[in-house]
């Protein structure tokens, strides 16, 4: 008996135990012993094939209706702690859920984040639905190879400096992020670093709304200037919307006199619209400098009224 035999008869034993034709691949997994994912893979590419070789019709993923995917979402985020995102975020959903990642990456437009944001919307409507997600600490791990440059993680002034300065770029970028999920859970927020960046870096929930943040650092060159911040603008016209911030982290010359800059889509949206921020034909992005006649304000490009955004200088309550 070869392989294909041995699946095939342990999947109709398996149907046969559950009493069901419908059952799913996690549940055939769960009640064999002999057979694994990747036997599955290797001798029949996947679950489906092997399941309509034994005879049975697999589930579609457009048959699975919202509710039961949003169900098996809730219990997905109570077993793994956090919220699955990026491609990490799919493989497992893959391997913990009744249901494959491409079933719940395809049922909304944006995949998986904005699955997560549905499940948000759908968590208020139906309040016997809690979920306490404990954010379970990543690993930091940086690694600069000689010949590569991430786009949007730091300026193109970088392009021309020595590998031991472009290090600390992806250290400071990366130590910012970690300083704003630091800040929002002692303030009560369910946040988690993204994964994938995707123009965003972190996710941020509370009372059942989500925050969804880019976070930059700048360090000063002379204490009332910052050195230039950049946005892509495919980031800014990917991500809109009312629950998009971002968080500049300002590292002053004194450690002590680091600040947060948190500004809101719209704010940002309005201080190009103004004019405040430039907007150069053909850039690939938005640049702009933070300004400061004392430590307690801040302006953008300009000390001009119009540029004036001292009013979001450590203001976390411009997320509630």
């Amino acid at each position: 008996m070869d392989n294909k035999d041995i699946i095939i008869d342990e999947i109709r034993r398996v149907v046969n135990l559950l009493g069901r034709e419908d059952i799913t691949r996690n549940e055939f997994l769960e009640n064999t012993q002999i057979v694994s994912v990747q036997d599955l893979e290797s001798t029949f590419g996947g679950w489906s094939d092997a399941f309509l070789a034994a005879g049975f019709k697999p589930a579609k993923w457009h048959s699975i209706s919202n509710e039961d995917l949003l169900k098996e979402y809730s219990r997905l985020l109570k077993l793994l702690g956090h919220y699955p995102l990026g491609v990490s975020g799919y493989k497992e959903i893959s391997d913990n859920s009744k249901y494959r990642g491409g079933v719940y990456k395809k049922r909304f437009p944006g995949g998986l984040k904005q699955f997560a944001i549905e499940y948000l919307k759908w968590v208020k409507t139906n309040s016997k639905e809690k979920v306490d997600v404990v954010v379970k600490p990543e690993t930091l791990k940086i690694e600069v190879e000689d010949n590569i440059v991430v786009a949007d993680a730091i300026s193109t002034e970088t392009l021309s400096v020595d590998k031991s300065q472009l290090k600390s770029r992806f250290y400071y970028g990366n130590a910012a992020e970690y300083l704003v999920v630091a800040e929002l859970l002692f303030r009560g927020y369910n946040a988690q670093k993204l994964p994938v960046d995707e123009g965003l870096d972190v996710f941020a929930v509370k009372n059942k709304e989500l925050y969804l943040l880019q976070v930059k650092h700048s360090d000063y060159e002379k204490p009332s200037e910052s050195r230039p911040i950049q946005i892509t603008n495919s980031s800014l016209e990917r991500n809109k919307g009312l629950n998009v911030f971002y968080i500049l982290v300002l590292s002053r010359k004194q450690p002590s006199q680091r600040d947060f800059l948190i500004l809101p889509y719209s704010k940002i949206d309005e201080l190009i619209k103004i004019g405040a921020i430039k907007q150069e034909n053909k850039a690939q992005h938005i640049s702009f400098k933070v300004l400061h006649k004392n430590p307690n304000d801040a302006f953008i490009g300009e000390y001009k009224e119009k540029c004036d955004v001292s009013r979001y200088l450590n203001a976390w309550d411009v997320l509630l």
